[in-house]
């Protein structure tokens, strides 16, 4: 192994490898991106697979699109859906001191 002296501007414009992602969680983070406030979609679990790890899977696709999602397991389906932000309460109470 060789070390050499390098220019830190190449060093920040080179291309970073970051992690590559599956073509299934790529699929999902696709779908999740095209997700509308009020639209839901669903992920037909197949033979093989379990409720859990498509939820699962559902949510972390959810998390690298940066998106919040409520998902629910009904039969052989993986529901999931934009999770609507709830309004924070008002200004907070002055300390009574």
């Amino acid at each position: 192994m060789r070390i050499e002296e390098a220019d830190l501007n190449t060093l920040k414009t080179a291309q970073r490898r970051g992690r590559v992602r599956s073509p299934e969680t790529q699929e999902l983070v696709e779908a999740i991106d095209s997700l509308v406030p009020g639209a839901a979609k669903a992920v037909v679990i197949e033979t093989g697979q379990t409720a859990q790890k498509v939820r699962a899977r559902v949510m972390y696709a959810g998390k690298a699109a940066g998106k919040k999602l409520q998902a629910a397991i009904s039969g052989d389906k993986v529901l999931f859906a934009l999770k609507e932000e709830k309004r924070r309460p008002g200004r907070p109470r002055k300390n009574p001191i």
